[in-house]
């Protein structure tokens, strides 16, 4: 029950990523949640869409999100057991890099000091084991045995779900315009001209966050268009997690990404055009110019040879970045919480992250991602 006076203890201004992870540790720990979500959980506005996403535990963006990653991979499991739904798939991952190159040289460095387990591959170990990639001179693999990928519009419905039916209320098509913070709670504001009064408030709205940043925050975000692709095969069981691990392949300036075939007939391989701002979220134009599947197409060609270059499917998201491609997580006021600004990174560690939002929310917040303070700017 909420406080007298209180239409919930807690709001939740997005139930995407963050949003539909925090209602349901929230909801599960017995705390009375309404979530407003402008468009229905899992929609594909946003950073939801687009099938996957990688899960590592073996990460060179750095150690201090190794505990946050583990975290998740036990709450992936507890998801799944809670929502009888399948989402995490540990196919185990490669990294391609040059050996001695900053990439790989970063990434060792990682599982080494976390206990990450490992495997490091010569090319041709690669070439025997995984002979979908061409490597190029002077590169080695890295095998992460824990990796894998995410199914993310499942996860997204099943913890709204799961949330919903521990006692949550999600108001789906409910855009919020303002929150008021008073002295004993937080007035939200929606378009449809309603009011409710919650206890305290989540901003985790993504690419839509910005407008219920202070100025100096909104300041350091940007909303980013993020490219996705699509390519077929004349061998799809090639590619299938039993035998195609999910990857990563750094290059000098090149970059791409990838994960197993999860529809038997497309393979999906990105992140060889990097993302770029765009005005507003509602802008992005979700059709890829001919320079870009140029260029996805190209390094396609080069080191999935086994690939048609041509994408047969191709798509855009957004997601909200900071300045310095850290997250912005924590307290923007007495009773304003947010969790966003997750720079395209945050889908693998989300229940992770929602369980430390749901403990700054109670008083206790964990010290080892201090990192995350909106206080840095």
């Amino acid at each position: 029950m909420a406080p007298a006076g209180l239409d919930a203890q807690v709001g939740i201004v997005g139930t995407g990523t963050m949003g539909s992870m925090l209602a349901w540790q929230l909801a599960r720990r017995g705390v009375r949640v309404l979530a407003f979500e402008q468009f229905s959980p899992g929609h594909d506005r946003g950073a939801v869409g687009g099938e996957t996403r990688l899960f590592r535990l073996a990460y060179a963006e750095g150690n201090q999100y190794v505990p946050l990653l583990r975290d998740s991979l036990r709450l992936w499991r507890e998801l799944e057991d809670e929502s009888g739904s399948e989402i995490l798939t540990q196919c185990g991952g490669l990294s391609i890099g040059e050996s001695g190159g900053d990439y790989i040289s970063g990434l060792l460095a990682s599982a080494r000091a976390t206990d990450v387990p490992i495997s490091v591959l010569s090319a041709a170990e690669v070439a025997e084991r995984h002979p979908q990639h061409r490597l190029l001179d002077g590169e080695i693999a890295v095998l992460d045995e824990q990796a894998g990928f995410l199914r993310c519009e499942q996860a997204v419905l099943s913890a709204t779900r799961v949330a919903e039916q521990a006692g949550a209320e999600v108001l789906r098509y409910t855009e919020v315009t303002e929150l008021a913070e008073e002295s004993d709670s937080v007035l939200v504001r929606t378009a449809d001209g309603s009011s409710h009064r919650v206890g305290q408030v989540v901003v985790a709205a993504g690419s839509w966050a910005a407008r219920f940043l202070p100025a100096r925050l909104a300041a350091a975000v940007q909303s980013r268009r993020v490219l996705l692709s699509w390519f077929g095969t004349d061998d799809i069981d090639a590619y299938r997690s039993e035998v195609f691990p999910i990857f990563v392949h750094h290059h000098g300036d090149q970059h791409l990404y990838g994960m197993p075939t999860v529809d038997g007939v497309m393979v999906k391989v990105a992140g060889a055009v990097l993302s770029h701002p765009v005005p507003a979220p509602e802008a992005v134009e979700r059709r890829h110019s001919m320079a870009e599947i140029r260029r996805v197409s190209d390094a396609v060609g080069e080191f999935l040879p086994g690939l048609h270059p041509e994408p047969i499917r191709t798509d855009a998201f957004t997601d909200l970045y900071t300045t310095d491609e850290c997250p912005l997580v924590g307290r923007v006021g007495e009773r304003i919480v947010v969790t966003t600004g997750h720079s395209g990174r945050g889908f693998k560690y989300s229940p992770g992250m929602a369980a430390a939002v749901a403990d700054v929310l109670s008083g206790a917040a964990d010290p080892r991602y201090a990192f995350m303070s909106p206080d840095r700017f």
